[in-house]
């Protein structure tokens, strides 16, 4: 058998390859894209055209935080609160004590509502102050009285009005409405004069009502705006050492006080039988006289 010439072996060869080209890259990616769309459009999309779909769909809008709760430890604005507080201080001198605290007082807005004072039997005095003070600064000026002196005692309270505040309000709107509504049916009446004249005197009424409570109203108003501080000042005690015989002596002293109570007991009992012995001897004498023997 004849061999085929190299030349044929060669030219077959080249032949075979170009038959056996693969399709450039960008066929297949085409076909694949295709296929998913049909796929999708009829409901049975794969993995990539449902991770595609997902990835195309808009993401919701990020929902803002709420905001955080205000800081401090301070009570809402909308409270009705009355704060009151007392000290007992004992301080050097009671004089520039009792005037430092009217200073600071009037340094924060307020004033001084009363002061009292007296003295003990070896000089020393003591007194008493209070003083009405901006509720805001309430805390500072407890704190300023705190530094006239040693603090021997100290109370704050605070009394929460509130409830009562609102009610009151409550009433006072109410009793507003009720005057407007008898005022425009006074306006419009017509009738007898009778009728006229207990309109007005409801009216009244109800307008007295209203200036009562305005004044409790203002009652709190004043008492949450002002905050009131009793301070109490006293100067020292003097301090005495006691000694060994000062136990005998307190015994003597009330030895002696025994003694002088009887004996002033006694004079009194016998100023009080004098005239009665005296009267009793008179009488002696006398009936004695009556009866002795004549000669």
């Amino acid at each position: 058998m004849k061999r085929p010439s190299p030349l044929v072996l060669l030219l077959v060869s080249l032949a075979g390859c170009g038959q056996e080209r693969p399709a450039p890259a960008t066929e297949p990616a085409r076909l694949q894209s295709k296929a998913t769309d049909s796929l999708t459009a009829v409901g049975f999309a794969g993995e990539q055209a449902q991770t595609r779909a997902a990835g195309s769909e808009p993401r919701p809008a990020a929902t803002a935080a709420p905001a955080p709760p205000p800081a401090g430890n301070r009570p809402p604005s909308s409270l009705k609160l009355i704060f009151t507080a007392s000290l007992q201080v004992e301080v050097a001198d009671f004089g520039p004590a009792a005037l430092e605290a009217g200073r600071l007082a009037a340094a924060m807005g307020g004033y001084v509502s009363d002061r009292q004072s007296s003295e003990d039997g070896e000089g020393r005095e003591r007194g008493q102050i209070t003083l009405r003070v901006p509720s805001e600064k309430f805390d500072g000026a407890v704190s300023a009285l705190r530094k006239l002196g040693r603090v021997k005692s100290e109370g704050v309270r605070t009394e929460d009005v509130t409830k009562a505040y609102t009610d009151l309000e409550t009433r006072l709107r109410v009793k507003r409405e009720t005057a407007g509504r008898l005022r425009e049916i006074l306006v419009r009446q017509a009738g007898k004069v009778s009728e006229v004249l207990s309109v007005e005197r409801e009216i009244a009424r109800v307008v007295e009502e209203i200036e009562q409570a305005e004044g409790e109203r203002r009652y709190y108003d004043n008492l949450v705006s002002l905050s009131t501080i009793t301070l109490s000042l006293h100067e020292p005690d003097s301090m005495v050492t006691p000694g060994a015989l000062d136990p005998i002596i307190e015994a003597l002293r009330g030895s002696v006080r025994i003694m002088s109570g009887s004996l002033g007991a006694l004079i009194q009992l016998a100023s009080g039988l004098l005239p009665w012995l005296l009267a009793l001897y008179l009488v002696f004498r006398l009936v004695r006289r009556r009866l002795r023997p004549k000669a």
